[in-house]
């Protein structure tokens, strides 16, 4: 099984694994709540009313009591209002637990006591004399309080162990609930472990792959480096002792053939020298060694030293190099590296710019600094190479012609480390302009002076 889909499905099952845990964590505190809730409202409730019942029964008591010493018929007549509230009340609470097995003794012993007092009352008023009284009070009225009283009292008891049973049966919920999220929560635990386990082996190996790709792509860049050293040391001597040795024998020969040897001697030569020198600064940008060393510089200076060196090679395959620029356009710039990057913008343009053609360079200030252009009316780029032409090692339209495919990549690093951009515009057909703007621009004014020269 892939690691990606084993981390999925573990991540999947822990996910899993916390949504079950929290959601019966919450459903065990809410059913508790609310079973100790609805208890202790049931509860409440029923104590309230017991507690009324015994005081409308103490009421009934005491006034029984004052008439069976007082005879008096108001006495009478709060004994039977009493007995009334008394009534109504036991009515109320019956309606509510008519199934209830308590609640019918306690009515049972209320309306016995009301009935004996009653007796008392009905002989007391007949005797008039309350001493008579006195035996029943002891042997009836007596007997029938004290079963009221125990029937609330075991009531009363029922209602607490009702209570005592249902926060039993609660705390038994939560503790059962208790053992499954703490099984949940192990269980999750471990599959964290497993997945940190697991991610851990594969990270490992995938952090030893990385890190032999890493030492070997030191010692690439090792050897890389050693063999642009050796390329550096032991081609350029050559090559300068052959192009010192073909300019010596172009003076000295007559014959006109031989000149065209040493001629073509001396130009593979310098191809040479130039392809070194690519290589070593493309070496030197992918190893972050490349040094800028800007200074004040005359804008068309440098285009004139570019046109320059160019004009003999432009004069002998018949193009027309042309230069405008703003008078005293000053720029603060790296000037060699930049006159690297026209001569390879130029050198381009003159590989496919028809007998006959024009190639003008020109550079104009722009708010944010100064804008150089090489345009030339060659036949174009294909739009499908334009997205890849300042790549390392397109060719393009330079296949045919045994180019390394670097001056553009190599024109790119340079303009982007001075803090500019470079683009291109083409045309199949009608020819090609590249540019490049830089970024730090000092003076110039509206004149502009133009020259040809072929």
């Amino acid at each position: 099984m892939r690691f990606s889909r084993q981390l999925l499905i573990g991540h999947a099952a822990l996910l899993f694994v916390t949504i079950v845990t929290g959601t019966m964590a919450t459903i065990a505190l809410r059913v508790t709540s609310a079973r100790l809730e609805h208890v202790t409202r049931e509860v409440s409730t029923d104590v309230i009313d017991i507690y009324r019942l015994r005081f409308q029964a103490e009421q009934v008591v005491a006034t029984s009591r004052g008439f069976l010493l007082t005879g008096e018929a108001d006495t009478w007549k709060r004994f039977e209002s009493a007995v009334e509230r008394l009534q109504g009340s036991l009515d109320a609470f019956h309606g509510l637990h008519a199934v209830r097995q308590d609640v019918t003794e306690i009515e049972d012993a209320a309306r016995a006591y009301v009935a004996a007092a009653q007796v008392a009352a009905s002989r007391r008023t007949a005797t008039g004399d309350p001493r008579e009284i006195v035996p029943m009070l002891e042997t009836t009225l007596a007997p029938a309080r004290e079963r009221f009283e125990h029937e609330i009292a075991t009531m009363l008891n029922g209602e607490k162990g009702s209570f005592d049973d249902a926060a039993r049966s609660a705390r038994g919920f939560a503790g059962s609930t208790q053992h499954f999220v703490a099984m949940t929560t192990a269980l999750g635990i471990g599959l964290s472990i497993a997945l940190a386990w697991l991610s851990i082996r594969r990270l490992r190996g995938a952090y030893e792959r990385e890190r032999a790709a890493a030492a070997s792509a030191r010692r690439s860049s090792d050897a890389r480096d050693e063999l642009l050293a050796i390329v550096s040391h032991d081609l350029r001597s050559p090559l300068s002792a052959v192009e010192m040795g073909a300019r010596l024998l172009d003076d000295e020969l007559v014959d006109l053939r031989a000149r065209r040897h040493v001629a073509a001697v001396r130009n593979a030569a310098e191809r040479m020298q130039h392809l070194i020198d690519q290589l070593l600064d493309t070496a030197a940008f992918e190893a972050g060694r490349l040094e800028l060393h800007p200074e004040r510089s005359d804008v068309g200076e440098v285009l004139w030293t570019v046109n320059e060196l160019f004009l003999s090679r432009a004069r002998e395959v018949s193009v027309q190099l042309s230069v405008d620029v703003e008078s005293r356009l000053v720029a603060i710039f790296d000037r060699e590296k930049i006159i690297q990057v026209l001569s390879n913008l130029v050198g381009n343009a003159l590989k496919f710019t028809a007998p006959g053609g024009m190639i003008c360079l020109a550079a104009s200030g722009t708010r944010s600094g100064v804008c150089f252009e090489v345009t030339d009316n060659g036949k174009g780029i294909a739009e499908q190479h334009v997205p890849h032409i300042f790549e390392r090692h397109w060719q393009g339209r330079l296949r045919s012609r045994g180019s390394l495919g670097l001056g553009l990549y190599i024109s790119r690093h340079v303009v982007e480390a001075h803090g500019g951009r470079i683009g291109v515009r083409t045309t199949v057909g009608r020819g090609t302009t590249f540019w490049f703007e830089l970024p730090t621009m000092a003076t110039g004014s509206n004149e502009t002076s133009s020259a040809a020269s072929s």
